[in-house]
């Protein structure tokens, strides 16, 4: 694509809102930002399309939301599967309403039938309702956590899950075939076939809210005890409090405190700049209404609630957070527990991505359940949990993700979140907290401890960056750090095991996927991958130790060599 030509295209359109205009004659003499806004297409990474909102083909904006439609749509046609239809909701975000209803209005140009909420709805719901209604697809415009100025466009196929193999190359096909003269048409002259679209009725949001209430294990309890475990909770100005309002009446939890000021259902997101439940001032005003309210347990979702971080009272009145790795562990080991007596588990499985903690690993080994893992990213969870004959009892990813059973296909902050709440009830009533808990785990399996960390490269040279960084690594692998020796690395990308030093290699069975994985002597392992979905590289060291202080010190001794490498 010559982005010179193509922003020049761009300039001829005359009806482009006031804003894009603006924005076009802000960049003229911008060539880096030209460059960087014209020279290829949004792309679609491992939850679907994201990026930031504004003008050009590598921005979100309508005629980028046009184009992945009509693809999708070509793909939906060839499949006869106009009269299935295909869900559609959205999250919070500035435009994200007005994306989804062109998108509707788009797809019933082509006599597709269109399933859309009434407003916001959470992730989980997506997939829920594409389930429930038997429908062929979904899409949620929804950029998930990420900044205010950012939006995305999410596939569902029929399965509930996100698009992912064979489908995803061939719808992404589609929308590679789209030309300019499909894409440049005027919004306003795109009027919807009102015939076709019906707003989803209350009856399937009532089905998805018994599906997150049948999460709970211990419900009977909860209803009984509920009101004695103080909550504080925030939506992060997104979609999870539309559903958790009534599902915490339900289950018995009155006395929660919502953080009002992040209960606006807001895109400009004015109390944080990133709302991200992984980051620690996406807590601070929860903090705070804990604090004056003596509550036992803090709990974010983030926008389009398929993600739930908590922090919890220690002694003192402090609150201390769990990273996603640390809950999932402590989720798993409960679930285990209860279901162990309801379910047999040689007909259950669990799942897991390949950067998710190995505790989990030993937990599945301990309660003898079928362990499977995957790449990063729920579509291949669920690609394992819609293969298998047998029943989930456990999914999750290191980042706030986990799912306890197939009602969604998906994330699921809504019922992990009723199941949190059980679980730090029924620990209260022992005098325990989800991070004693925590510490049970370490004293019984190990100390089993996850570190993680980012190097941002932007724009359009940051990409090639990233590559590079890739390819060297690849090429000249990590040997040895420090004084431990690198026995082994896997590349998921070529699928190979290379062993050290004799650099003999074997098959790697696993979905391809641009990864490298280093295991250290000392049973350590360090994942490198770039971000689907950010321009970042991310880096993940899992660490096996005795105590909690030697494994804190290993990260740091480890973390400065790789650092080096990286930057």
């Amino acid at each position: 694509m010559n982005y010179r030509e193509e922003y020049e295209k761009w300039k001829k359109l005359s009806f482009l809102d006031e804003d894009l205009k603006k924005e076009l004659k802000e960049i003229e003499n911008d060539e880096e930002r030209i460059k960087n806004q014209f020279s290829c297409f949004v792309e679609f990474g491992t939850a679907g399309m994201r990026g930031t909102m504004g003008v050009g083909p590598n921005r979100m904006n309508f005629l980028t939301v046009r184009r992945t439609t009509l693809g999708l749509a070509k793909y939906i046609v060839k499949n006869k599967a106009e009269k299935k239809g295909v869900v559609i909701t959205h999250d919070c975000r500035n435009n994200s309403k007005e994306y989804a209803h062109y998108v509707a209005s788009v797809l019933t140009e082509f006599n597709i039938k269109v399933y859309i909420t009434k407003d916001l709805r959470p992730t989980p719901f997506l997939s829920f309702a594409v389930l429930y209604l038997h429908a062929f697809a979904g899409v949620n415009i929804t950029a998930s956590h990420n900044r205010k100025e950012d939006n995305g466009y999410k596939i569902y196929l029929k399965d509930g899950a996100q698009m992912s193999p064979p489908d995803d190359k061939i719808i992404i096909d589609y929308v590679n075939s789209i030309k300019d003269e499909e894409i440049f048409i005027d919004p306003k002259n795109v009027h919807p076939n009102k015939k076709l679209i019906t707003v989803i009725p209350k009856s399937v949001e009532d089905a998805f809210l018994k599906g997150a209430l049948d999460c709970m294990l211990n419900r009977d309890y909860c209803k009984k005890h509920g009101k004695e475990l103080k909550v504080v909770y925030t939506p992060l100005h997104g979609t999870g409090y539309t559903f958790l309002k009534e599902g915490f009446k339900q289950a018995g939890f009155s006395s929660v405190y919502v953080v009002k000021e992040q209960n606006d259902e807001c895109g400009d997101f004015k109390t944080i700049d990133y709302p991200n439940p992984e980051t620690a001032k996406a807590f601070d005003l929860a903090i705070k209404l804990a604090k004056e309210k003596d509550a036992d347990i803090c709990i974010a979702t983030d926008p389009d609630a398929d993600r739930m971080g908590v922090y919890v009272k220690i002694a003192k009145g402090e609150y201390v957070p769990l990273t996603g790795n640390e809950l999932e562990a402590c989720i798993f080991e409960y679930a285990a527990y209860f279901k162990n007596k309801k379910y047999d588990f040689n007909n259950c499985i669990a799942v897991k991505s390949f950067v998710t903690t190995r505790l989990l690993d030993a937990i599945a080994k301990k309660y003898n359940v079928e362990f499977h893992e995957t790449p990063t990213g729920f579509k291949w969870i669920m690609r394992v949990v819609n293969e298998s004959p047998k029943k989930l009892i456990f999914s999750s990813e290191e980042s706030y993700g986990a799912a306890l059973t197939d009602y969604v296909r998906d994330k699921d902050a809504i019922g992990t979140t009723l199941l949190v709440l059980e679980m730090a009830l029924i620990l209260k009533k022992f005098g325990f907290t989800l991070y004693d808990l925590l510490h049970m785990l370490y004293e019984y399996y190990g100390v089993y401890k996850c570190y993680a960390f980012s190097v941002v490269y932007e724009g359009l040279s940051g990409k090639e960056k990233m590559n590079s960084i890739m390819e060297k690594l690849r090429k000249t692998p990590f040997k040895k750090l420090t004084d431990i020796n690198v026995t082994k690395m896997y590349d998921y990308e070529t699928g190979e095991i290379i062993n050290f030093p004799d650099m003999s290699k074997s098959v790697l069975d696993f979905p391809k996927t641009n990864t490298v994985k280093f295991f250290l002597d000392d049973n350590t392992t360090i994942t490198v991958r770039p971000s689907g979905t950010e321009p970042k590289i991310k880096i993940y060291f899992d660490i096996i130790d005795t105590t909690e202080e030697l494994a804190d010190n290993k990260f740091k001794i480890l973390e400065k060599p790789v650092k080096e490498e990286l930057n």
